[in-house]
């Protein structure tokens, strides 16, 4: 395969050495086709250097007069280069804010790109950064070793992106110019990320449901196409969870702090950092521990407070399999309804008390599960307390994806989102997604989450009875998180493929209409 004759990348055949990048809110996948798992596993975010901005403040000045300008160059230079990658929680990195990779727009819950880090991070991952900047060495070298990444040449291989399920063209059209424009790849292709994930498991028609970091979606396949029009998205994924568990640890006035604060060098600490207000109370500390906390930026900080939450919900966080006594309270004090329905179903109604009637006559030994009493809990902070896991930690957090909140209005709970995105499709595909509902993503991994959404789905009246449903997921948790990722290498590996490649040549000539039309 010659990348300098675009027209030869469409002649490769099953040997084509392609790269596969699956980009995430949490994480970031880079590897080669034919390959079953990806070989770089990153954080999608960057840290980025403020020094220069406090450089405009008053002290400018004073390092000016004092003939110390070092610092002074970062002032011109560019945003790429003031960003710090891979980022290493466990290290305090002094005057360092964190900067994702995607960004969602609150009013209009539009993702953004931020661009510097997407190059930032393409460039880490597949060519590697030089020892030579690593160890700080000054000898003049023949040949610079490269560390992390693939250390491969951007410009040799084809890449095969993914990308979000509800097309963003704004996205799109950034990644294609900087790839194509900046890094002269010879080849490029976009797919849907369910796409890949129903490839992954040799499916072309399936229901995915995909429990990432910032959402849930909930999207069918047929024939290898993603039906956007009949697509579900929810607020609702890992973040959510973080902050609920964040939210519960500070009504219990519970202290988290990160683990580059651990207790033998921080012994004072009466107060947590407010990541939900962005906001940093520094509260009673030693001055010498005062002041080393406050080089600390609040992003920083928060990016550290959440890294300790989120292995705390992957530790202790289960879904309740049973009908326990905390949910029979809220149903009957009329805390949570579920309701949907549909001209071409019956509706949708029932509360919990109805839902507990009816499973304890058809299947009791499985609804039991949860209800026995649990041996005692703990979960050891950073600060080396052991906090006492109870059942709000370990139930009602997974518990919201069945039973959300009141004030969660589109959301009506897992079970009936899925029934109402079946109904919604085409009556002849119905039995098709119902026989494939896949379940993937990094949240869906808490325990008992498969077996309760059978339990809850097997319950609605609104499918016949002959229809046999199936939920497919994941034999290990590293498919589950990776699983666009496999679709993708596979889907590379095609012989049949390599036609749809859009090459550099064919980019030039027609645009990113060209790409939009190619990669559906």
């Amino acid at each position: 395969m010659k990348n300098d004759v675009n027209e030869s990348i469409l002649c490769g055949g099953e040997d084509i050495s392609a790269l596969v990048v699956d980009l995430g809110f949490s994480t970031a996948k880079i590897g080669h086709n034919q390959e079953d798992t990806p070989r770089v596993f990153l954080k999608s975010i960057c840290g980025e250097d403020v020094s220069a901005e406090e450089w405009n403040s008053t002290s400018e000045m004073n390092e000016i007069e004092n003939g110390r300008n070092g610092n002074m160059m970062m002032k011109r230079r560019s945003p790429k280069e003031k960003l710090r990658f891979p980022l290493n929680l466990y290290n305090p990195s002094e005057h360092v804010r964190i900067k994702p990779l995607f960004q969602k727009d609150e009013v209009t819950m539009r993702s953004h790109l931020n661009s510097d880090v997407f190059e930032k991070l393409l460039e880490y991952a597949i060519e590697g950064i030089d020892a030579k900047r690593v160890f700080e060495c000054t000898d003049e070298i023949t040949n610079p070793m490269k560390l992390g990444g693939l250390n491969l040449k951007m410009n040799e291989h084809p890449i095969l992106l993914s990308e979000s399920n509800i097309h963003n063209d704004k996205i799109r059209k950034e990644m294609t110019e900087i790839l194509f424009e900046k890094y002269n790849i010879p080849a490029l292709y976009f797919a849907k990320k369910a796409k890949l994930t129903s490839f992954s498991l040799g499916r072309c028609n399936a229901l995915v449901v995909d429990i990432g970091y910032s959402a849930l979606d909930i999207n069918p396949v047929y024939e290898g196409y993603v039906l956007q029009k009949n697509s579900f998205q929810f607020n609702i994924g890992g973040n959510y969870f973080d902050h609920l568990i964040y939210n519960l640890l500070k009504k219990d006035n519970v202290k988290v702090v990160p683990y580059f604060m651990n207790h033998q060098r921080y012994t004072n600490i009466t107060t947590t950092p407010d990541i939900c207000n962005n906001n940093i109370h520094l509260g009673t500390f030693s001055q010498q521990n005062k002041c080393a906390y406050s080089k600390i930026h609040p992003s920083y900080a928060e990016e550290a407070i959440l890294d300790v939450i989120s292995y705390m919900k992957e530790t202790v966080c289960k879904v309740r399999v049973g009908q326990d006594e905390h949910v029979n309270k809220k149903s009957e004090n009329g805390l949570e309804s579920v309701t949907g329905s549909h001209k071409n179903c019956k509706d949708i109604q029932y509360n919990t008390n109805q839902l507990n009637n009816s499973t304890r006559n058809t299947n009791p030994s499985k609804w039991q599960i949860g209800l026995e009493k649990d041996e005692e809990e703990h979960f050891e902070l950073p600060d080396g307390i052991k906090l006492k896991v109870d059942s709000k930690y370990k139930y009602d957090i997974a518990e919201h994806l069945f039973q959300p909140l009141s004030s969660d209005n589109n959301f009506k709970g897992l079970p009936d989102a899925i029934v109402n995105c079946i109904i919604s499709s085409d009556v002849d595909i119905r039995k098709d997604l119902l026989q494939a509902i896949i379940i993937t993503g990094g949240s869906s991994l808490f325990p008992g989450l498969i077996e309760r959404l059978f339990n809850s789905l097997k319950e609605k009246e609104c499918f016949s009875q002959s229809i046999k449903m199936k939920i497919l997921n994941m034999t290990s948790s590293v498919e589950s998180l990776s699983s666009s990722w496999l679709g993708g290498s596979i889907l590379a590996s095609l012989g049949t493929f390599q036609q749809l490649w859009v090459s550099r040549s064919e980019y030039d000539d027609g645009g990113h209409g060209l790409v939009f039309d190619r990669c559906f």
